[in-house]
């Protein structure tokens, strides 16, 4: 059966996906400890946006890419403006975003690859993180899926954007979802419901719970990748809140929006 497990690479804490490693797959979504960040960062702050040291985030990015083997040299980041647009990633864009922000992927919240020892790289603190592995076509994804990326379906244009740059089957690919905000927190208001009815009136995931509103987006994402043609035994849920935990991650909801980043990362090794 697959599944996520816990991993510790010299006192950096983070989960990964164990038979997509097996494939040639680098695969880590980060704690928020053993980094260089201070308060109200503290302390493995991955987000160069969100007003820390960049000093201290660039070395905390090293820190977590060492695990790969991985230099920033070969990693690429996007702007993640909460849309849905998707970039296909190769060479050309290696190192993108890693160490500078201004650099970033612009207007992108997703990225596709096929190419060997590049690493995609998105930043989180309550949004999705939704990873793609097609083990037939050797091309990975990454998506940022927050309210609204999960209302512009942006798992689904992932999902088209690796059929017509890989000729990927849909369904042969697996997905993996990390931490990310749970229906336990996620209030939100009536007017944006009776929205988010009106996109998924088979599948809102909208709970009612003493006259609170809340929204299941990982529901709603697994949902949206099913009816895609994903097979359901082929998608791993993490499950884990990040609202509920702030001993390991970085919530900006519960943070009220003053906290760091966590970091999500994937990619197809370089056969040794």
């Amino acid at each position: 059966m697959y599944k996520w497990i816990w991993e510790n690479y010299r006192g950096i804490q983070y989960i990964t996906i164990p038979h997509w490693l097996e494939q040639g797959i680098d695969i880590g979504f980060s704690s928020r400890h053993t980094g260089a960040s201070h308060h109200p960062f503290h302390s493995l702050n991955m987000g160069l946006h969100v007003g820390d040291n960049p000093i201290s985030v660039i070395r905390n990015r090293h820190e977590f890419m060492s695990v790969f083997g991985i230099g920033l040299e070969q990693v690429v980041c996007c702007q993640q403006v909460h849309g849905s647009s998707v970039a296909y990633v190769n060479r050309q864009q290696a190192g993108r975003g890693a160490e500078d922000y201004e650099t970033v992927l612009p207007g992108i919240d997703a990225m596709v690859t096929n190419t060997p020892g590049i690493m995609l790289a998105a930043f989180y603190a309550d949004c999705i993180p939704v990873f793609f592995f097609d083990p037939i076509k050797s091309a990975v994804a990454i998506a940022h899926s927050g309210w609204k990326g999960t209302m512009d379906k942006i798992v689904l244009n992932t999902l088209q954007t690796m059929v017509e740059e890989f000729g990927s089957d849909i369904v042969d690919i697996e997905v993996f979802l990390g931490p990310g905000i749970g229906p336990c927190c996620f209030q939100i208001q009536p007017d944006l419901s009776e929205k988010v009815s009106k996109v998924f009136p088979e599948f809102d995931g909208i709970m009612d719970r003493n006259r609170e509103i809340y929204w299941d987006l990982r529901l709603t994402n697994i949902n949206i990748l099913i009816e895609a043609g994903i097979k359901p035994d082929k998608i791993i849920d993490c499950g884990i809140c990040t609202s509920c935990r702030t001993d390991l991650f970085y919530s900006h909801r519960r943070e009220k929006g003053r906290t760091g980043r966590m970091m999500a990362a994937i990619g197809l090794r370089i056969p040794r």
